[in-house]
């Protein structure tokens, strides 16, 4: 059987004429995506703070093809023409949120267009190992507003809620009642008050940093059993969710401590900071739980078996 020799460099891997072809479409898709919709991209990951990981995402596709960078070179692309119909089908979309003017079908169809191009120029060869990388860019663009807000008020009530339930339990006779996103307190011998869990603390922004670190980590980690990697992709949110219930709960303990300045300004932002790498800490300890669930002996023949 002969072996396919595998290519040094990239210059071997795409022939010059197919990468004048790649130049051509894509200097084309560059020209139809150069307009309003870049900008506004870049304007939100600029000022929505829950979309400021947005500038990473792109990077970390390349960093991840990266590291496959020897299973691409060991296969050669073989073009693929669905991959012309997923682009022309993805700028129809795109023409579509124009005429509507609605951004978020404009946004994801730069993703499809990308897709589409992979699958043209590289065909299944490719796209088995470049998929997830190309998908991974689905976390940089921003939802609609409308679906934003739907999904930020449940997350304020549950930090509502949770704050309100652990906070006594470092106050002395403090009582705490949640009212949807307020929560009314009363210290004994002392006035009472009431915090306001408002949409910067609805923990979106962690939730989406926090899912897409653990879903590209999962990713990495190819070494681990498929179940375990589904597992652990599964377990991201309730982590999110974990640490923005004691993010807010320390907040609520700041101000009812009579320390309001640590609940605010640059003391918050730390504190958002913290929980994120809390976060990262839950997530490989719960991989290291899963690694030691099984545990492989060796028997007389040699033979692994699982306790």
């Amino acid at each position: 059987m002969q072996v396919e020799a595998t290519p040094r460099t990239w210059g071997e891997y795409i022939p010059p004429a197919a990468r004048v072809r790649m130049l051509f479409v894509v200097a084309l898709v560059i020209g139809a995506y150069w307009g309003p919709i870049n900008r506004d991209l870049i304007g939100r990951w600029l000022n929505e703070g829950a979309w400021s990981h947005g500038f990473i995402i792109p990077l970390f596709s390349l960093y991840i093809l990266n590291t496959r960078r020897d299973e691409l070179l060991r296969g050669r692309p073989r073009p693929n023409y669905l991959g012309g119909v997923i682009i022309l089908a993805s700028l129809a979309m795109y023409i579509t949120g124009v005429w509507k003017l609605m951004m978020y079908p404009q946004a994801l169809s730069i993703v499809g267009v990308v897709f589409g191009l992979v699958l043209l120029f590289g065909g299944w060869a490719v796209m088995r190992i470049a998929w997830f990388p190309v998908l991974f860019l689905l976390f940089a663009i921003p939802i609609p507003g409308s679906i934003y807000v739907q999904i930020t008020l449940p997350l304020r009530e549950f930090a509502s809620w949770s704050a309100a339930a652990l906070m006594p339990l470092f106050y002395s006779g403090l009582v705490c009642e949640a009212q949807a996103v307020v929560i009314d307190f009363l210290r004994p011998g002392k006035s009472s008050g009431h915090l306001n869990v408002e949409e910067a603390c609805s923990g979106m922004r962690s939730l989406m940093v926090i899912v897409t670190l653990g879903i590209a980590i999962t990713y990495l980690d190819r070494n681990r059993p498929t179940w375990q990697r589904i597992l652990m992709a599964m377990s991201c949110l309730p982590v999110a969710l974990f640490c923005n219930m004691i993010r807010v709960t320390t907040t609520g303990l700041f101000v009812v401590y009579d320390r309001p300045d640590l609940a605010r300004g640059s003391a918050h932002a730390m504190l958002g900071v913290l929980m994120i790498v809390l976060a990262g800490g839950l997530f490989f300890l719960f991989g290291a739980v899963l690694e030691h669930l099984f545990v492989e002996d060796s028997d007389d023949d040699g033979q692994n078996v699982a306790a």
